[in-house]
């Protein structure tokens, strides 16, 4: 069955790291949302299948090998498998992104 989810109500932030929350699963995939105050990231790392990020709210920098790219509400971000990835928060609002993987990453 279908789901529908409000960000709105699931987001949360730490005041020490970003927050990773799980938001659905089933054996083939997950999404978790994804919070970040500002200066905090998700340091790079790698993952079998394809990643998807949706940013959903404010902006920060996509981080691929030793580049750097700006993102914001309203882009989304597809990585391919085994590529080096990740997000800092870099500017001074909170950033929210789902974040879709396959099961196993």
């Amino acid at each position: 069955m279908a789901e529908v989810f409000e960000v709105a109500k699931l987001k949360k932030f730490n005041d020490e790291k970003r927050h990773h929350e799980i938001i659905w699963s089933d054996d083939h995939a997950k999404v978790s949302l994804l919070c970040l105050k500002p200066g905090q990231e998700v340091i790079t790392h790698t993952h079998h299948g394809s990643h998807i990020w949706t940013v959903i709210e404010g902006k920060g920098e996509l981080l691929c090998g030793k580049k750097s790219q700006p993102i914001g509400v309203g882009q989304i971000v597809v990585v391919p498998a085994l590529e080096d990835h990740g997000i800092r928060n870099s500017s001074s609002d909170n950033l929210v992104i789902a974040s879709i993987t396959g099961q196993g990453d």
